[in-house]
Parts: C-alpha cells; sequence; structure tokens
C-alpha cells in the first residue's frame, strides 16, 4: 500500500521516527541501529516501507527500511509462520544484511545464535524456509568471499572482548578491499579500535 516515503523528520523516539511527508505526519518503526544513525530533526530521509495491519486490533504499523534488499528480506523473514513484523525487524537490527542472508544459506547455526542472537529453533526454521529463496537471490562474483570473511572478522573482534557495536562499526570504518581476508580486517579494525 505504501511503498516509500521521502520527506522530513519531524521527530525521533525510542520506538518509532515521524517523517512528514506533504504535511502529512507518519508514524513508522525503525531499527535501534538505523534510529542511531538517524540524522537530526528537520533533515530530509527516504525510507522503504512495509504497511503492516494487526488483525487482533486492527492497529495499522509502518516499518522502514533503508535499502529495498533490507525491506525484500524482511518480508521474507514475516513470510515464516511464527516471525511477525516486530521480530523480524529486530533480527535484521542484530546483524548486517549480507552476513546473516549468508549464514542462513551455508545453514550456520552458530553465527545465528551468536550474532543475529537467535534460538537454535528459531535459527534452524530460517535455514529451513529460507536457505532455497535466499540462494536464489544474485550475488556478485566473489561477494560470498568478501561476505564470509566480514563475518568472521566481526565473531573474532567479539571473542576478543569487544561488543557487537563495536565490532560491527569497526568493520564499517576500515578501508578494505574485496580481496582483503579476515586477518587483513581484524588487524586493521583492532589498530582503530586501540586509537579509542
Amino acid at each position: 500500500m505504501i511503498s516509500s516515503l521521502s520527506g522530513t523528520i519531524e521527530a525521533v523516539t525510542a520506538k518509532y521516527i515521524i517523517v512528514n511527508v506533504g504535511g502529512v505526519g507518519y508514524r513508522v518503526h525503525v531499527a535501534n541501529k538505523m534510529r542511531d544513525s538517524i540524522a537530526q530533526v528537520g533533515s530530509q530521509i527516504k525510507l522503504y516501507t512495509h504497511y503492516s495491519l494487526n488483525p487482533r486490533d486492527g492497529a495499522v504499523e509502518l516499518y522502514g527500511f533503508a535499502t529495498p534488499e533490507e525491506l525484500g528480506f524482511f518480508e521474507l523473514l514475516t513470510s515464516i509462520s511464527g516471525i511477525g513484523p516486530k521480530s523480524a525487524q529486530a533480527i535484521l537490527a542484530r546483524s548486517e544484511l549480507q552476513p546473516l542472508q549468508l549464514a542462513i544459506v551455508q545453514g550456520d547455526e552458530v553465527y545465528l545464535n551468536k550474532v543475529a542472537g537467535l534460538g537454535p529453533k528459531t535459527g534452524q526454521r530460517l535455514i529451513i524456509e529460507l536457505k532455497e529463496k535466499i540462494a536464489a537471490l544474485p550475488l556478485a562474483a566473489g561477494a560470498s568471499a568478501y561476505l564470509v570473511s566480514d563475518a568472521e572478522a566481526v565473531e573474532a573482534l567479539m571473542s576478543l572482548g569487544y561488543s557487537q557495536f563495536q565490532a560491527r562499526d569497526a568493520m564499517k570504518r576500515i578501508e578494505t578491499k574485496e580481496e582483503s581476508s579476515s586477518e587483513d580486517k581484524i588487524t586493521a579494525a583492532l589498530k582503530l579500535l586501540a586509537k579509542k
């Protein structure tokens, strides 16, 4: 029904943001990591949205995402019995999209449990129900190896005592090439974290 919104940020709260589009304020639920990265009130934003009607109480809710890929994966997650919009958004909030997709395709329950924070049963269900659907999505040449090394680097940093947020933030800030190994990324991230 409403597939995207472009407008001015009117308010940012702990649970949602309000986007003013042509004089109408839309309340949009966004993940914590996205909300924390949003520019200040008054700035422009574009969101890809999922319209949800709660059958129990008739409440209408909009869920917002930075990219069409995140929205598409969110909709895949909500197609699984027992995973509603709030749960799907929480799953996406805990992990970067591509490593999460790769973990499902490879059946990596350890990643799903440790990094994405899913219970064993939910992780197994995602693998069983989404593996083939995600494998059918196009991945750029060499992307698999690149994503694996990213996921491995984040996990290694977490095992060294850094939080998931610190590890992911460091990975975003280091300059890497597609052929960079996990070891190169970990070394660069540790240098960056040591400066703080």
